[in-house]
């Protein structure tokens, strides 16, 4: 269940009609991102405390990350595994993560993010950020929510694992928000509700500020809490009791902050696609098939193309095995760019039959379609739905 935090009812009647625009800005995290790829893969997994790194027979290496099973004992990233398997001895260890599938799955869902926006950066395998400013006030009535849950519900249809979201009014403020409301929750906090937000958390919290600082500070003023920073009120206090940080401070307090982001030109510029793991699950009591499953994300893909303005000269489909998990990709390229839909489905379908007829009956997990090597559309130049749908 998505839990969205409190700091939204407080200012829904504000956001319906802004007097000035509103940033928005999302921080978006993937909740335990290798471990939800490995119980993705293994079902079985699922509701134990698992740690991928570090060997448990050896014990040797370090935990890249864990499930929440494994954190409720105090097990953390960085943590050794010997410290980790004294908190949580029943954990179960996976020395060996499957790192290229980790950056497929990564990939797949940063280019989910990146159709979203062109003010996009992905700032790590697991999470990235998005300037939504444009779409929210003018598609949304700046209300963040419903395209949150939006961008939520594609990527669990689409890979199976679950996000955190954070929304802010610049970076800091969306990736500090990530973190209240963990995991698969969304939390935004409204730039007026900004100190409400920030004064009971520890200073730690503040992206930026590691163990060390935190420590001087405590050590030095007393400080634990944000809120303890804020009975300065003016920058100049602020600075001429912390220095340098300050001044920091007091932007992130006053809810001052990085609202431009530098773009990763290769995400979103290359490919839109759309994937569906499907195998073993039904619908209407009947099980899912590819050719069941397809034209919904032929239907997706068209939508994303015609959104972002593209023409695409490849359609790719990948097959993912059961048995195997072995992945195949067909693909036909074309000499001229189009946005058709009808050409991507019978390409698909087309390359879907040649795909059955050297494997006969070997069972599918996961099929997506994919459209690559753009062309831009030119604003003056119409498309073959445009043609067609002239009275």
């Amino acid at each position: 269940m998505v839990a969205i935090v409190a700091f939204l009812q407080k200012s829904q009647n504000q956001a319906k009609v802004p007097k000035k625009e509103r940033n928005f800005l999302f921080h978006v995290d993937l909740d335990c991102f290798f471990a939800a790829v490995e119980i993705r893969e293994q079902p079985s997994l699922k509701g134990l405390p698992i740690i991928v790194g570090g060997d448990k027979e050896s014990k040797r290496g370090v935990v890249t990350t864990c499930t929440y099973e494994a954190r409720r004992f105090g097990v953390h990233s960085g943590m050794s595994i010997v410290d980790a398997l004294k908190l949580c001895p029943e954990s179960i260890c996976l020395p060996r993560g499957n790192y290229l599938l980790y950056r497929e799955v990564s990939d797949s869902v940063m280019s989910i993010l990146s159709t979203y926006t062109d003010e996009f950066r992905c700032a790590s395998i697991d999470e990235a950020y998005l300037n939504l400013t444009k779409i929210i006030n003018k598609e949304f009535n700046g209300n963040p929510i419903p395209i949150a849950e939006e961008i939520k519900k594609e990527i669990f249809e689409i890979e199976g694992i679950t996000c955190s979201i954070g929304i802010g009014s610049n970076t800091t403020i969306a990736k500090m928000a990530t973190s209240q409301n963990k995991p698969n929750g969304i939390t935004y906090i409204p730039k007026e509700h900004i100190k409400e937000f920030l004064k009971p958390l520890p200073v730690r919290r503040i992206s930026g500020i590691g163990p060390k600082s935190a420590e001087r500070l405590q050590k030095n003023h007393g400080v634990e809490t944000i809120g303890q920073i804020m009975k300065l009120e003016t920058e100049y206090e602020m600075i001429r009791k912390y220095g340098s940080l300050g001044k920091f401070f007091y932007r992130i307090i006053s809810g001052e902050g990085r609202t431009k982001l530098k773009t990763n030109d290769y995400y979103g510029a290359q490919s839109i696609s759309k994937g569906r793991t499907f195998y073993g699950y039904l619908e209407d009591g009947e099980p899912i098939t590819a050719e069941k499953l397809l034209p919904k994300l032929i239907d997706q893909v068209h939508e994303r193309l015609t959104k972002k303005s593209f023409r695409f000269k490849t359609v790719t489909l990948e097959i993912k095995l059961q048995n195997s998990f072995k992945n195949i990709n067909k693909s036909r390229s074309f000499l001229a760019a189009n946005d058709d839909k009808e050409r991507i489905n019978s390409t698909v379908f087309e390359l879907l039959e040649e795909f059955r007829n050297t494997h006969k009956d070997e069972p599918i997990r996961k099929v997506a379609v994919r459209v690559s090597n753009f062309g831009k559309k030119d604003s003056n130049q119409k498309s073959i739905t445009d043609f067609f749908s002239e009275k």
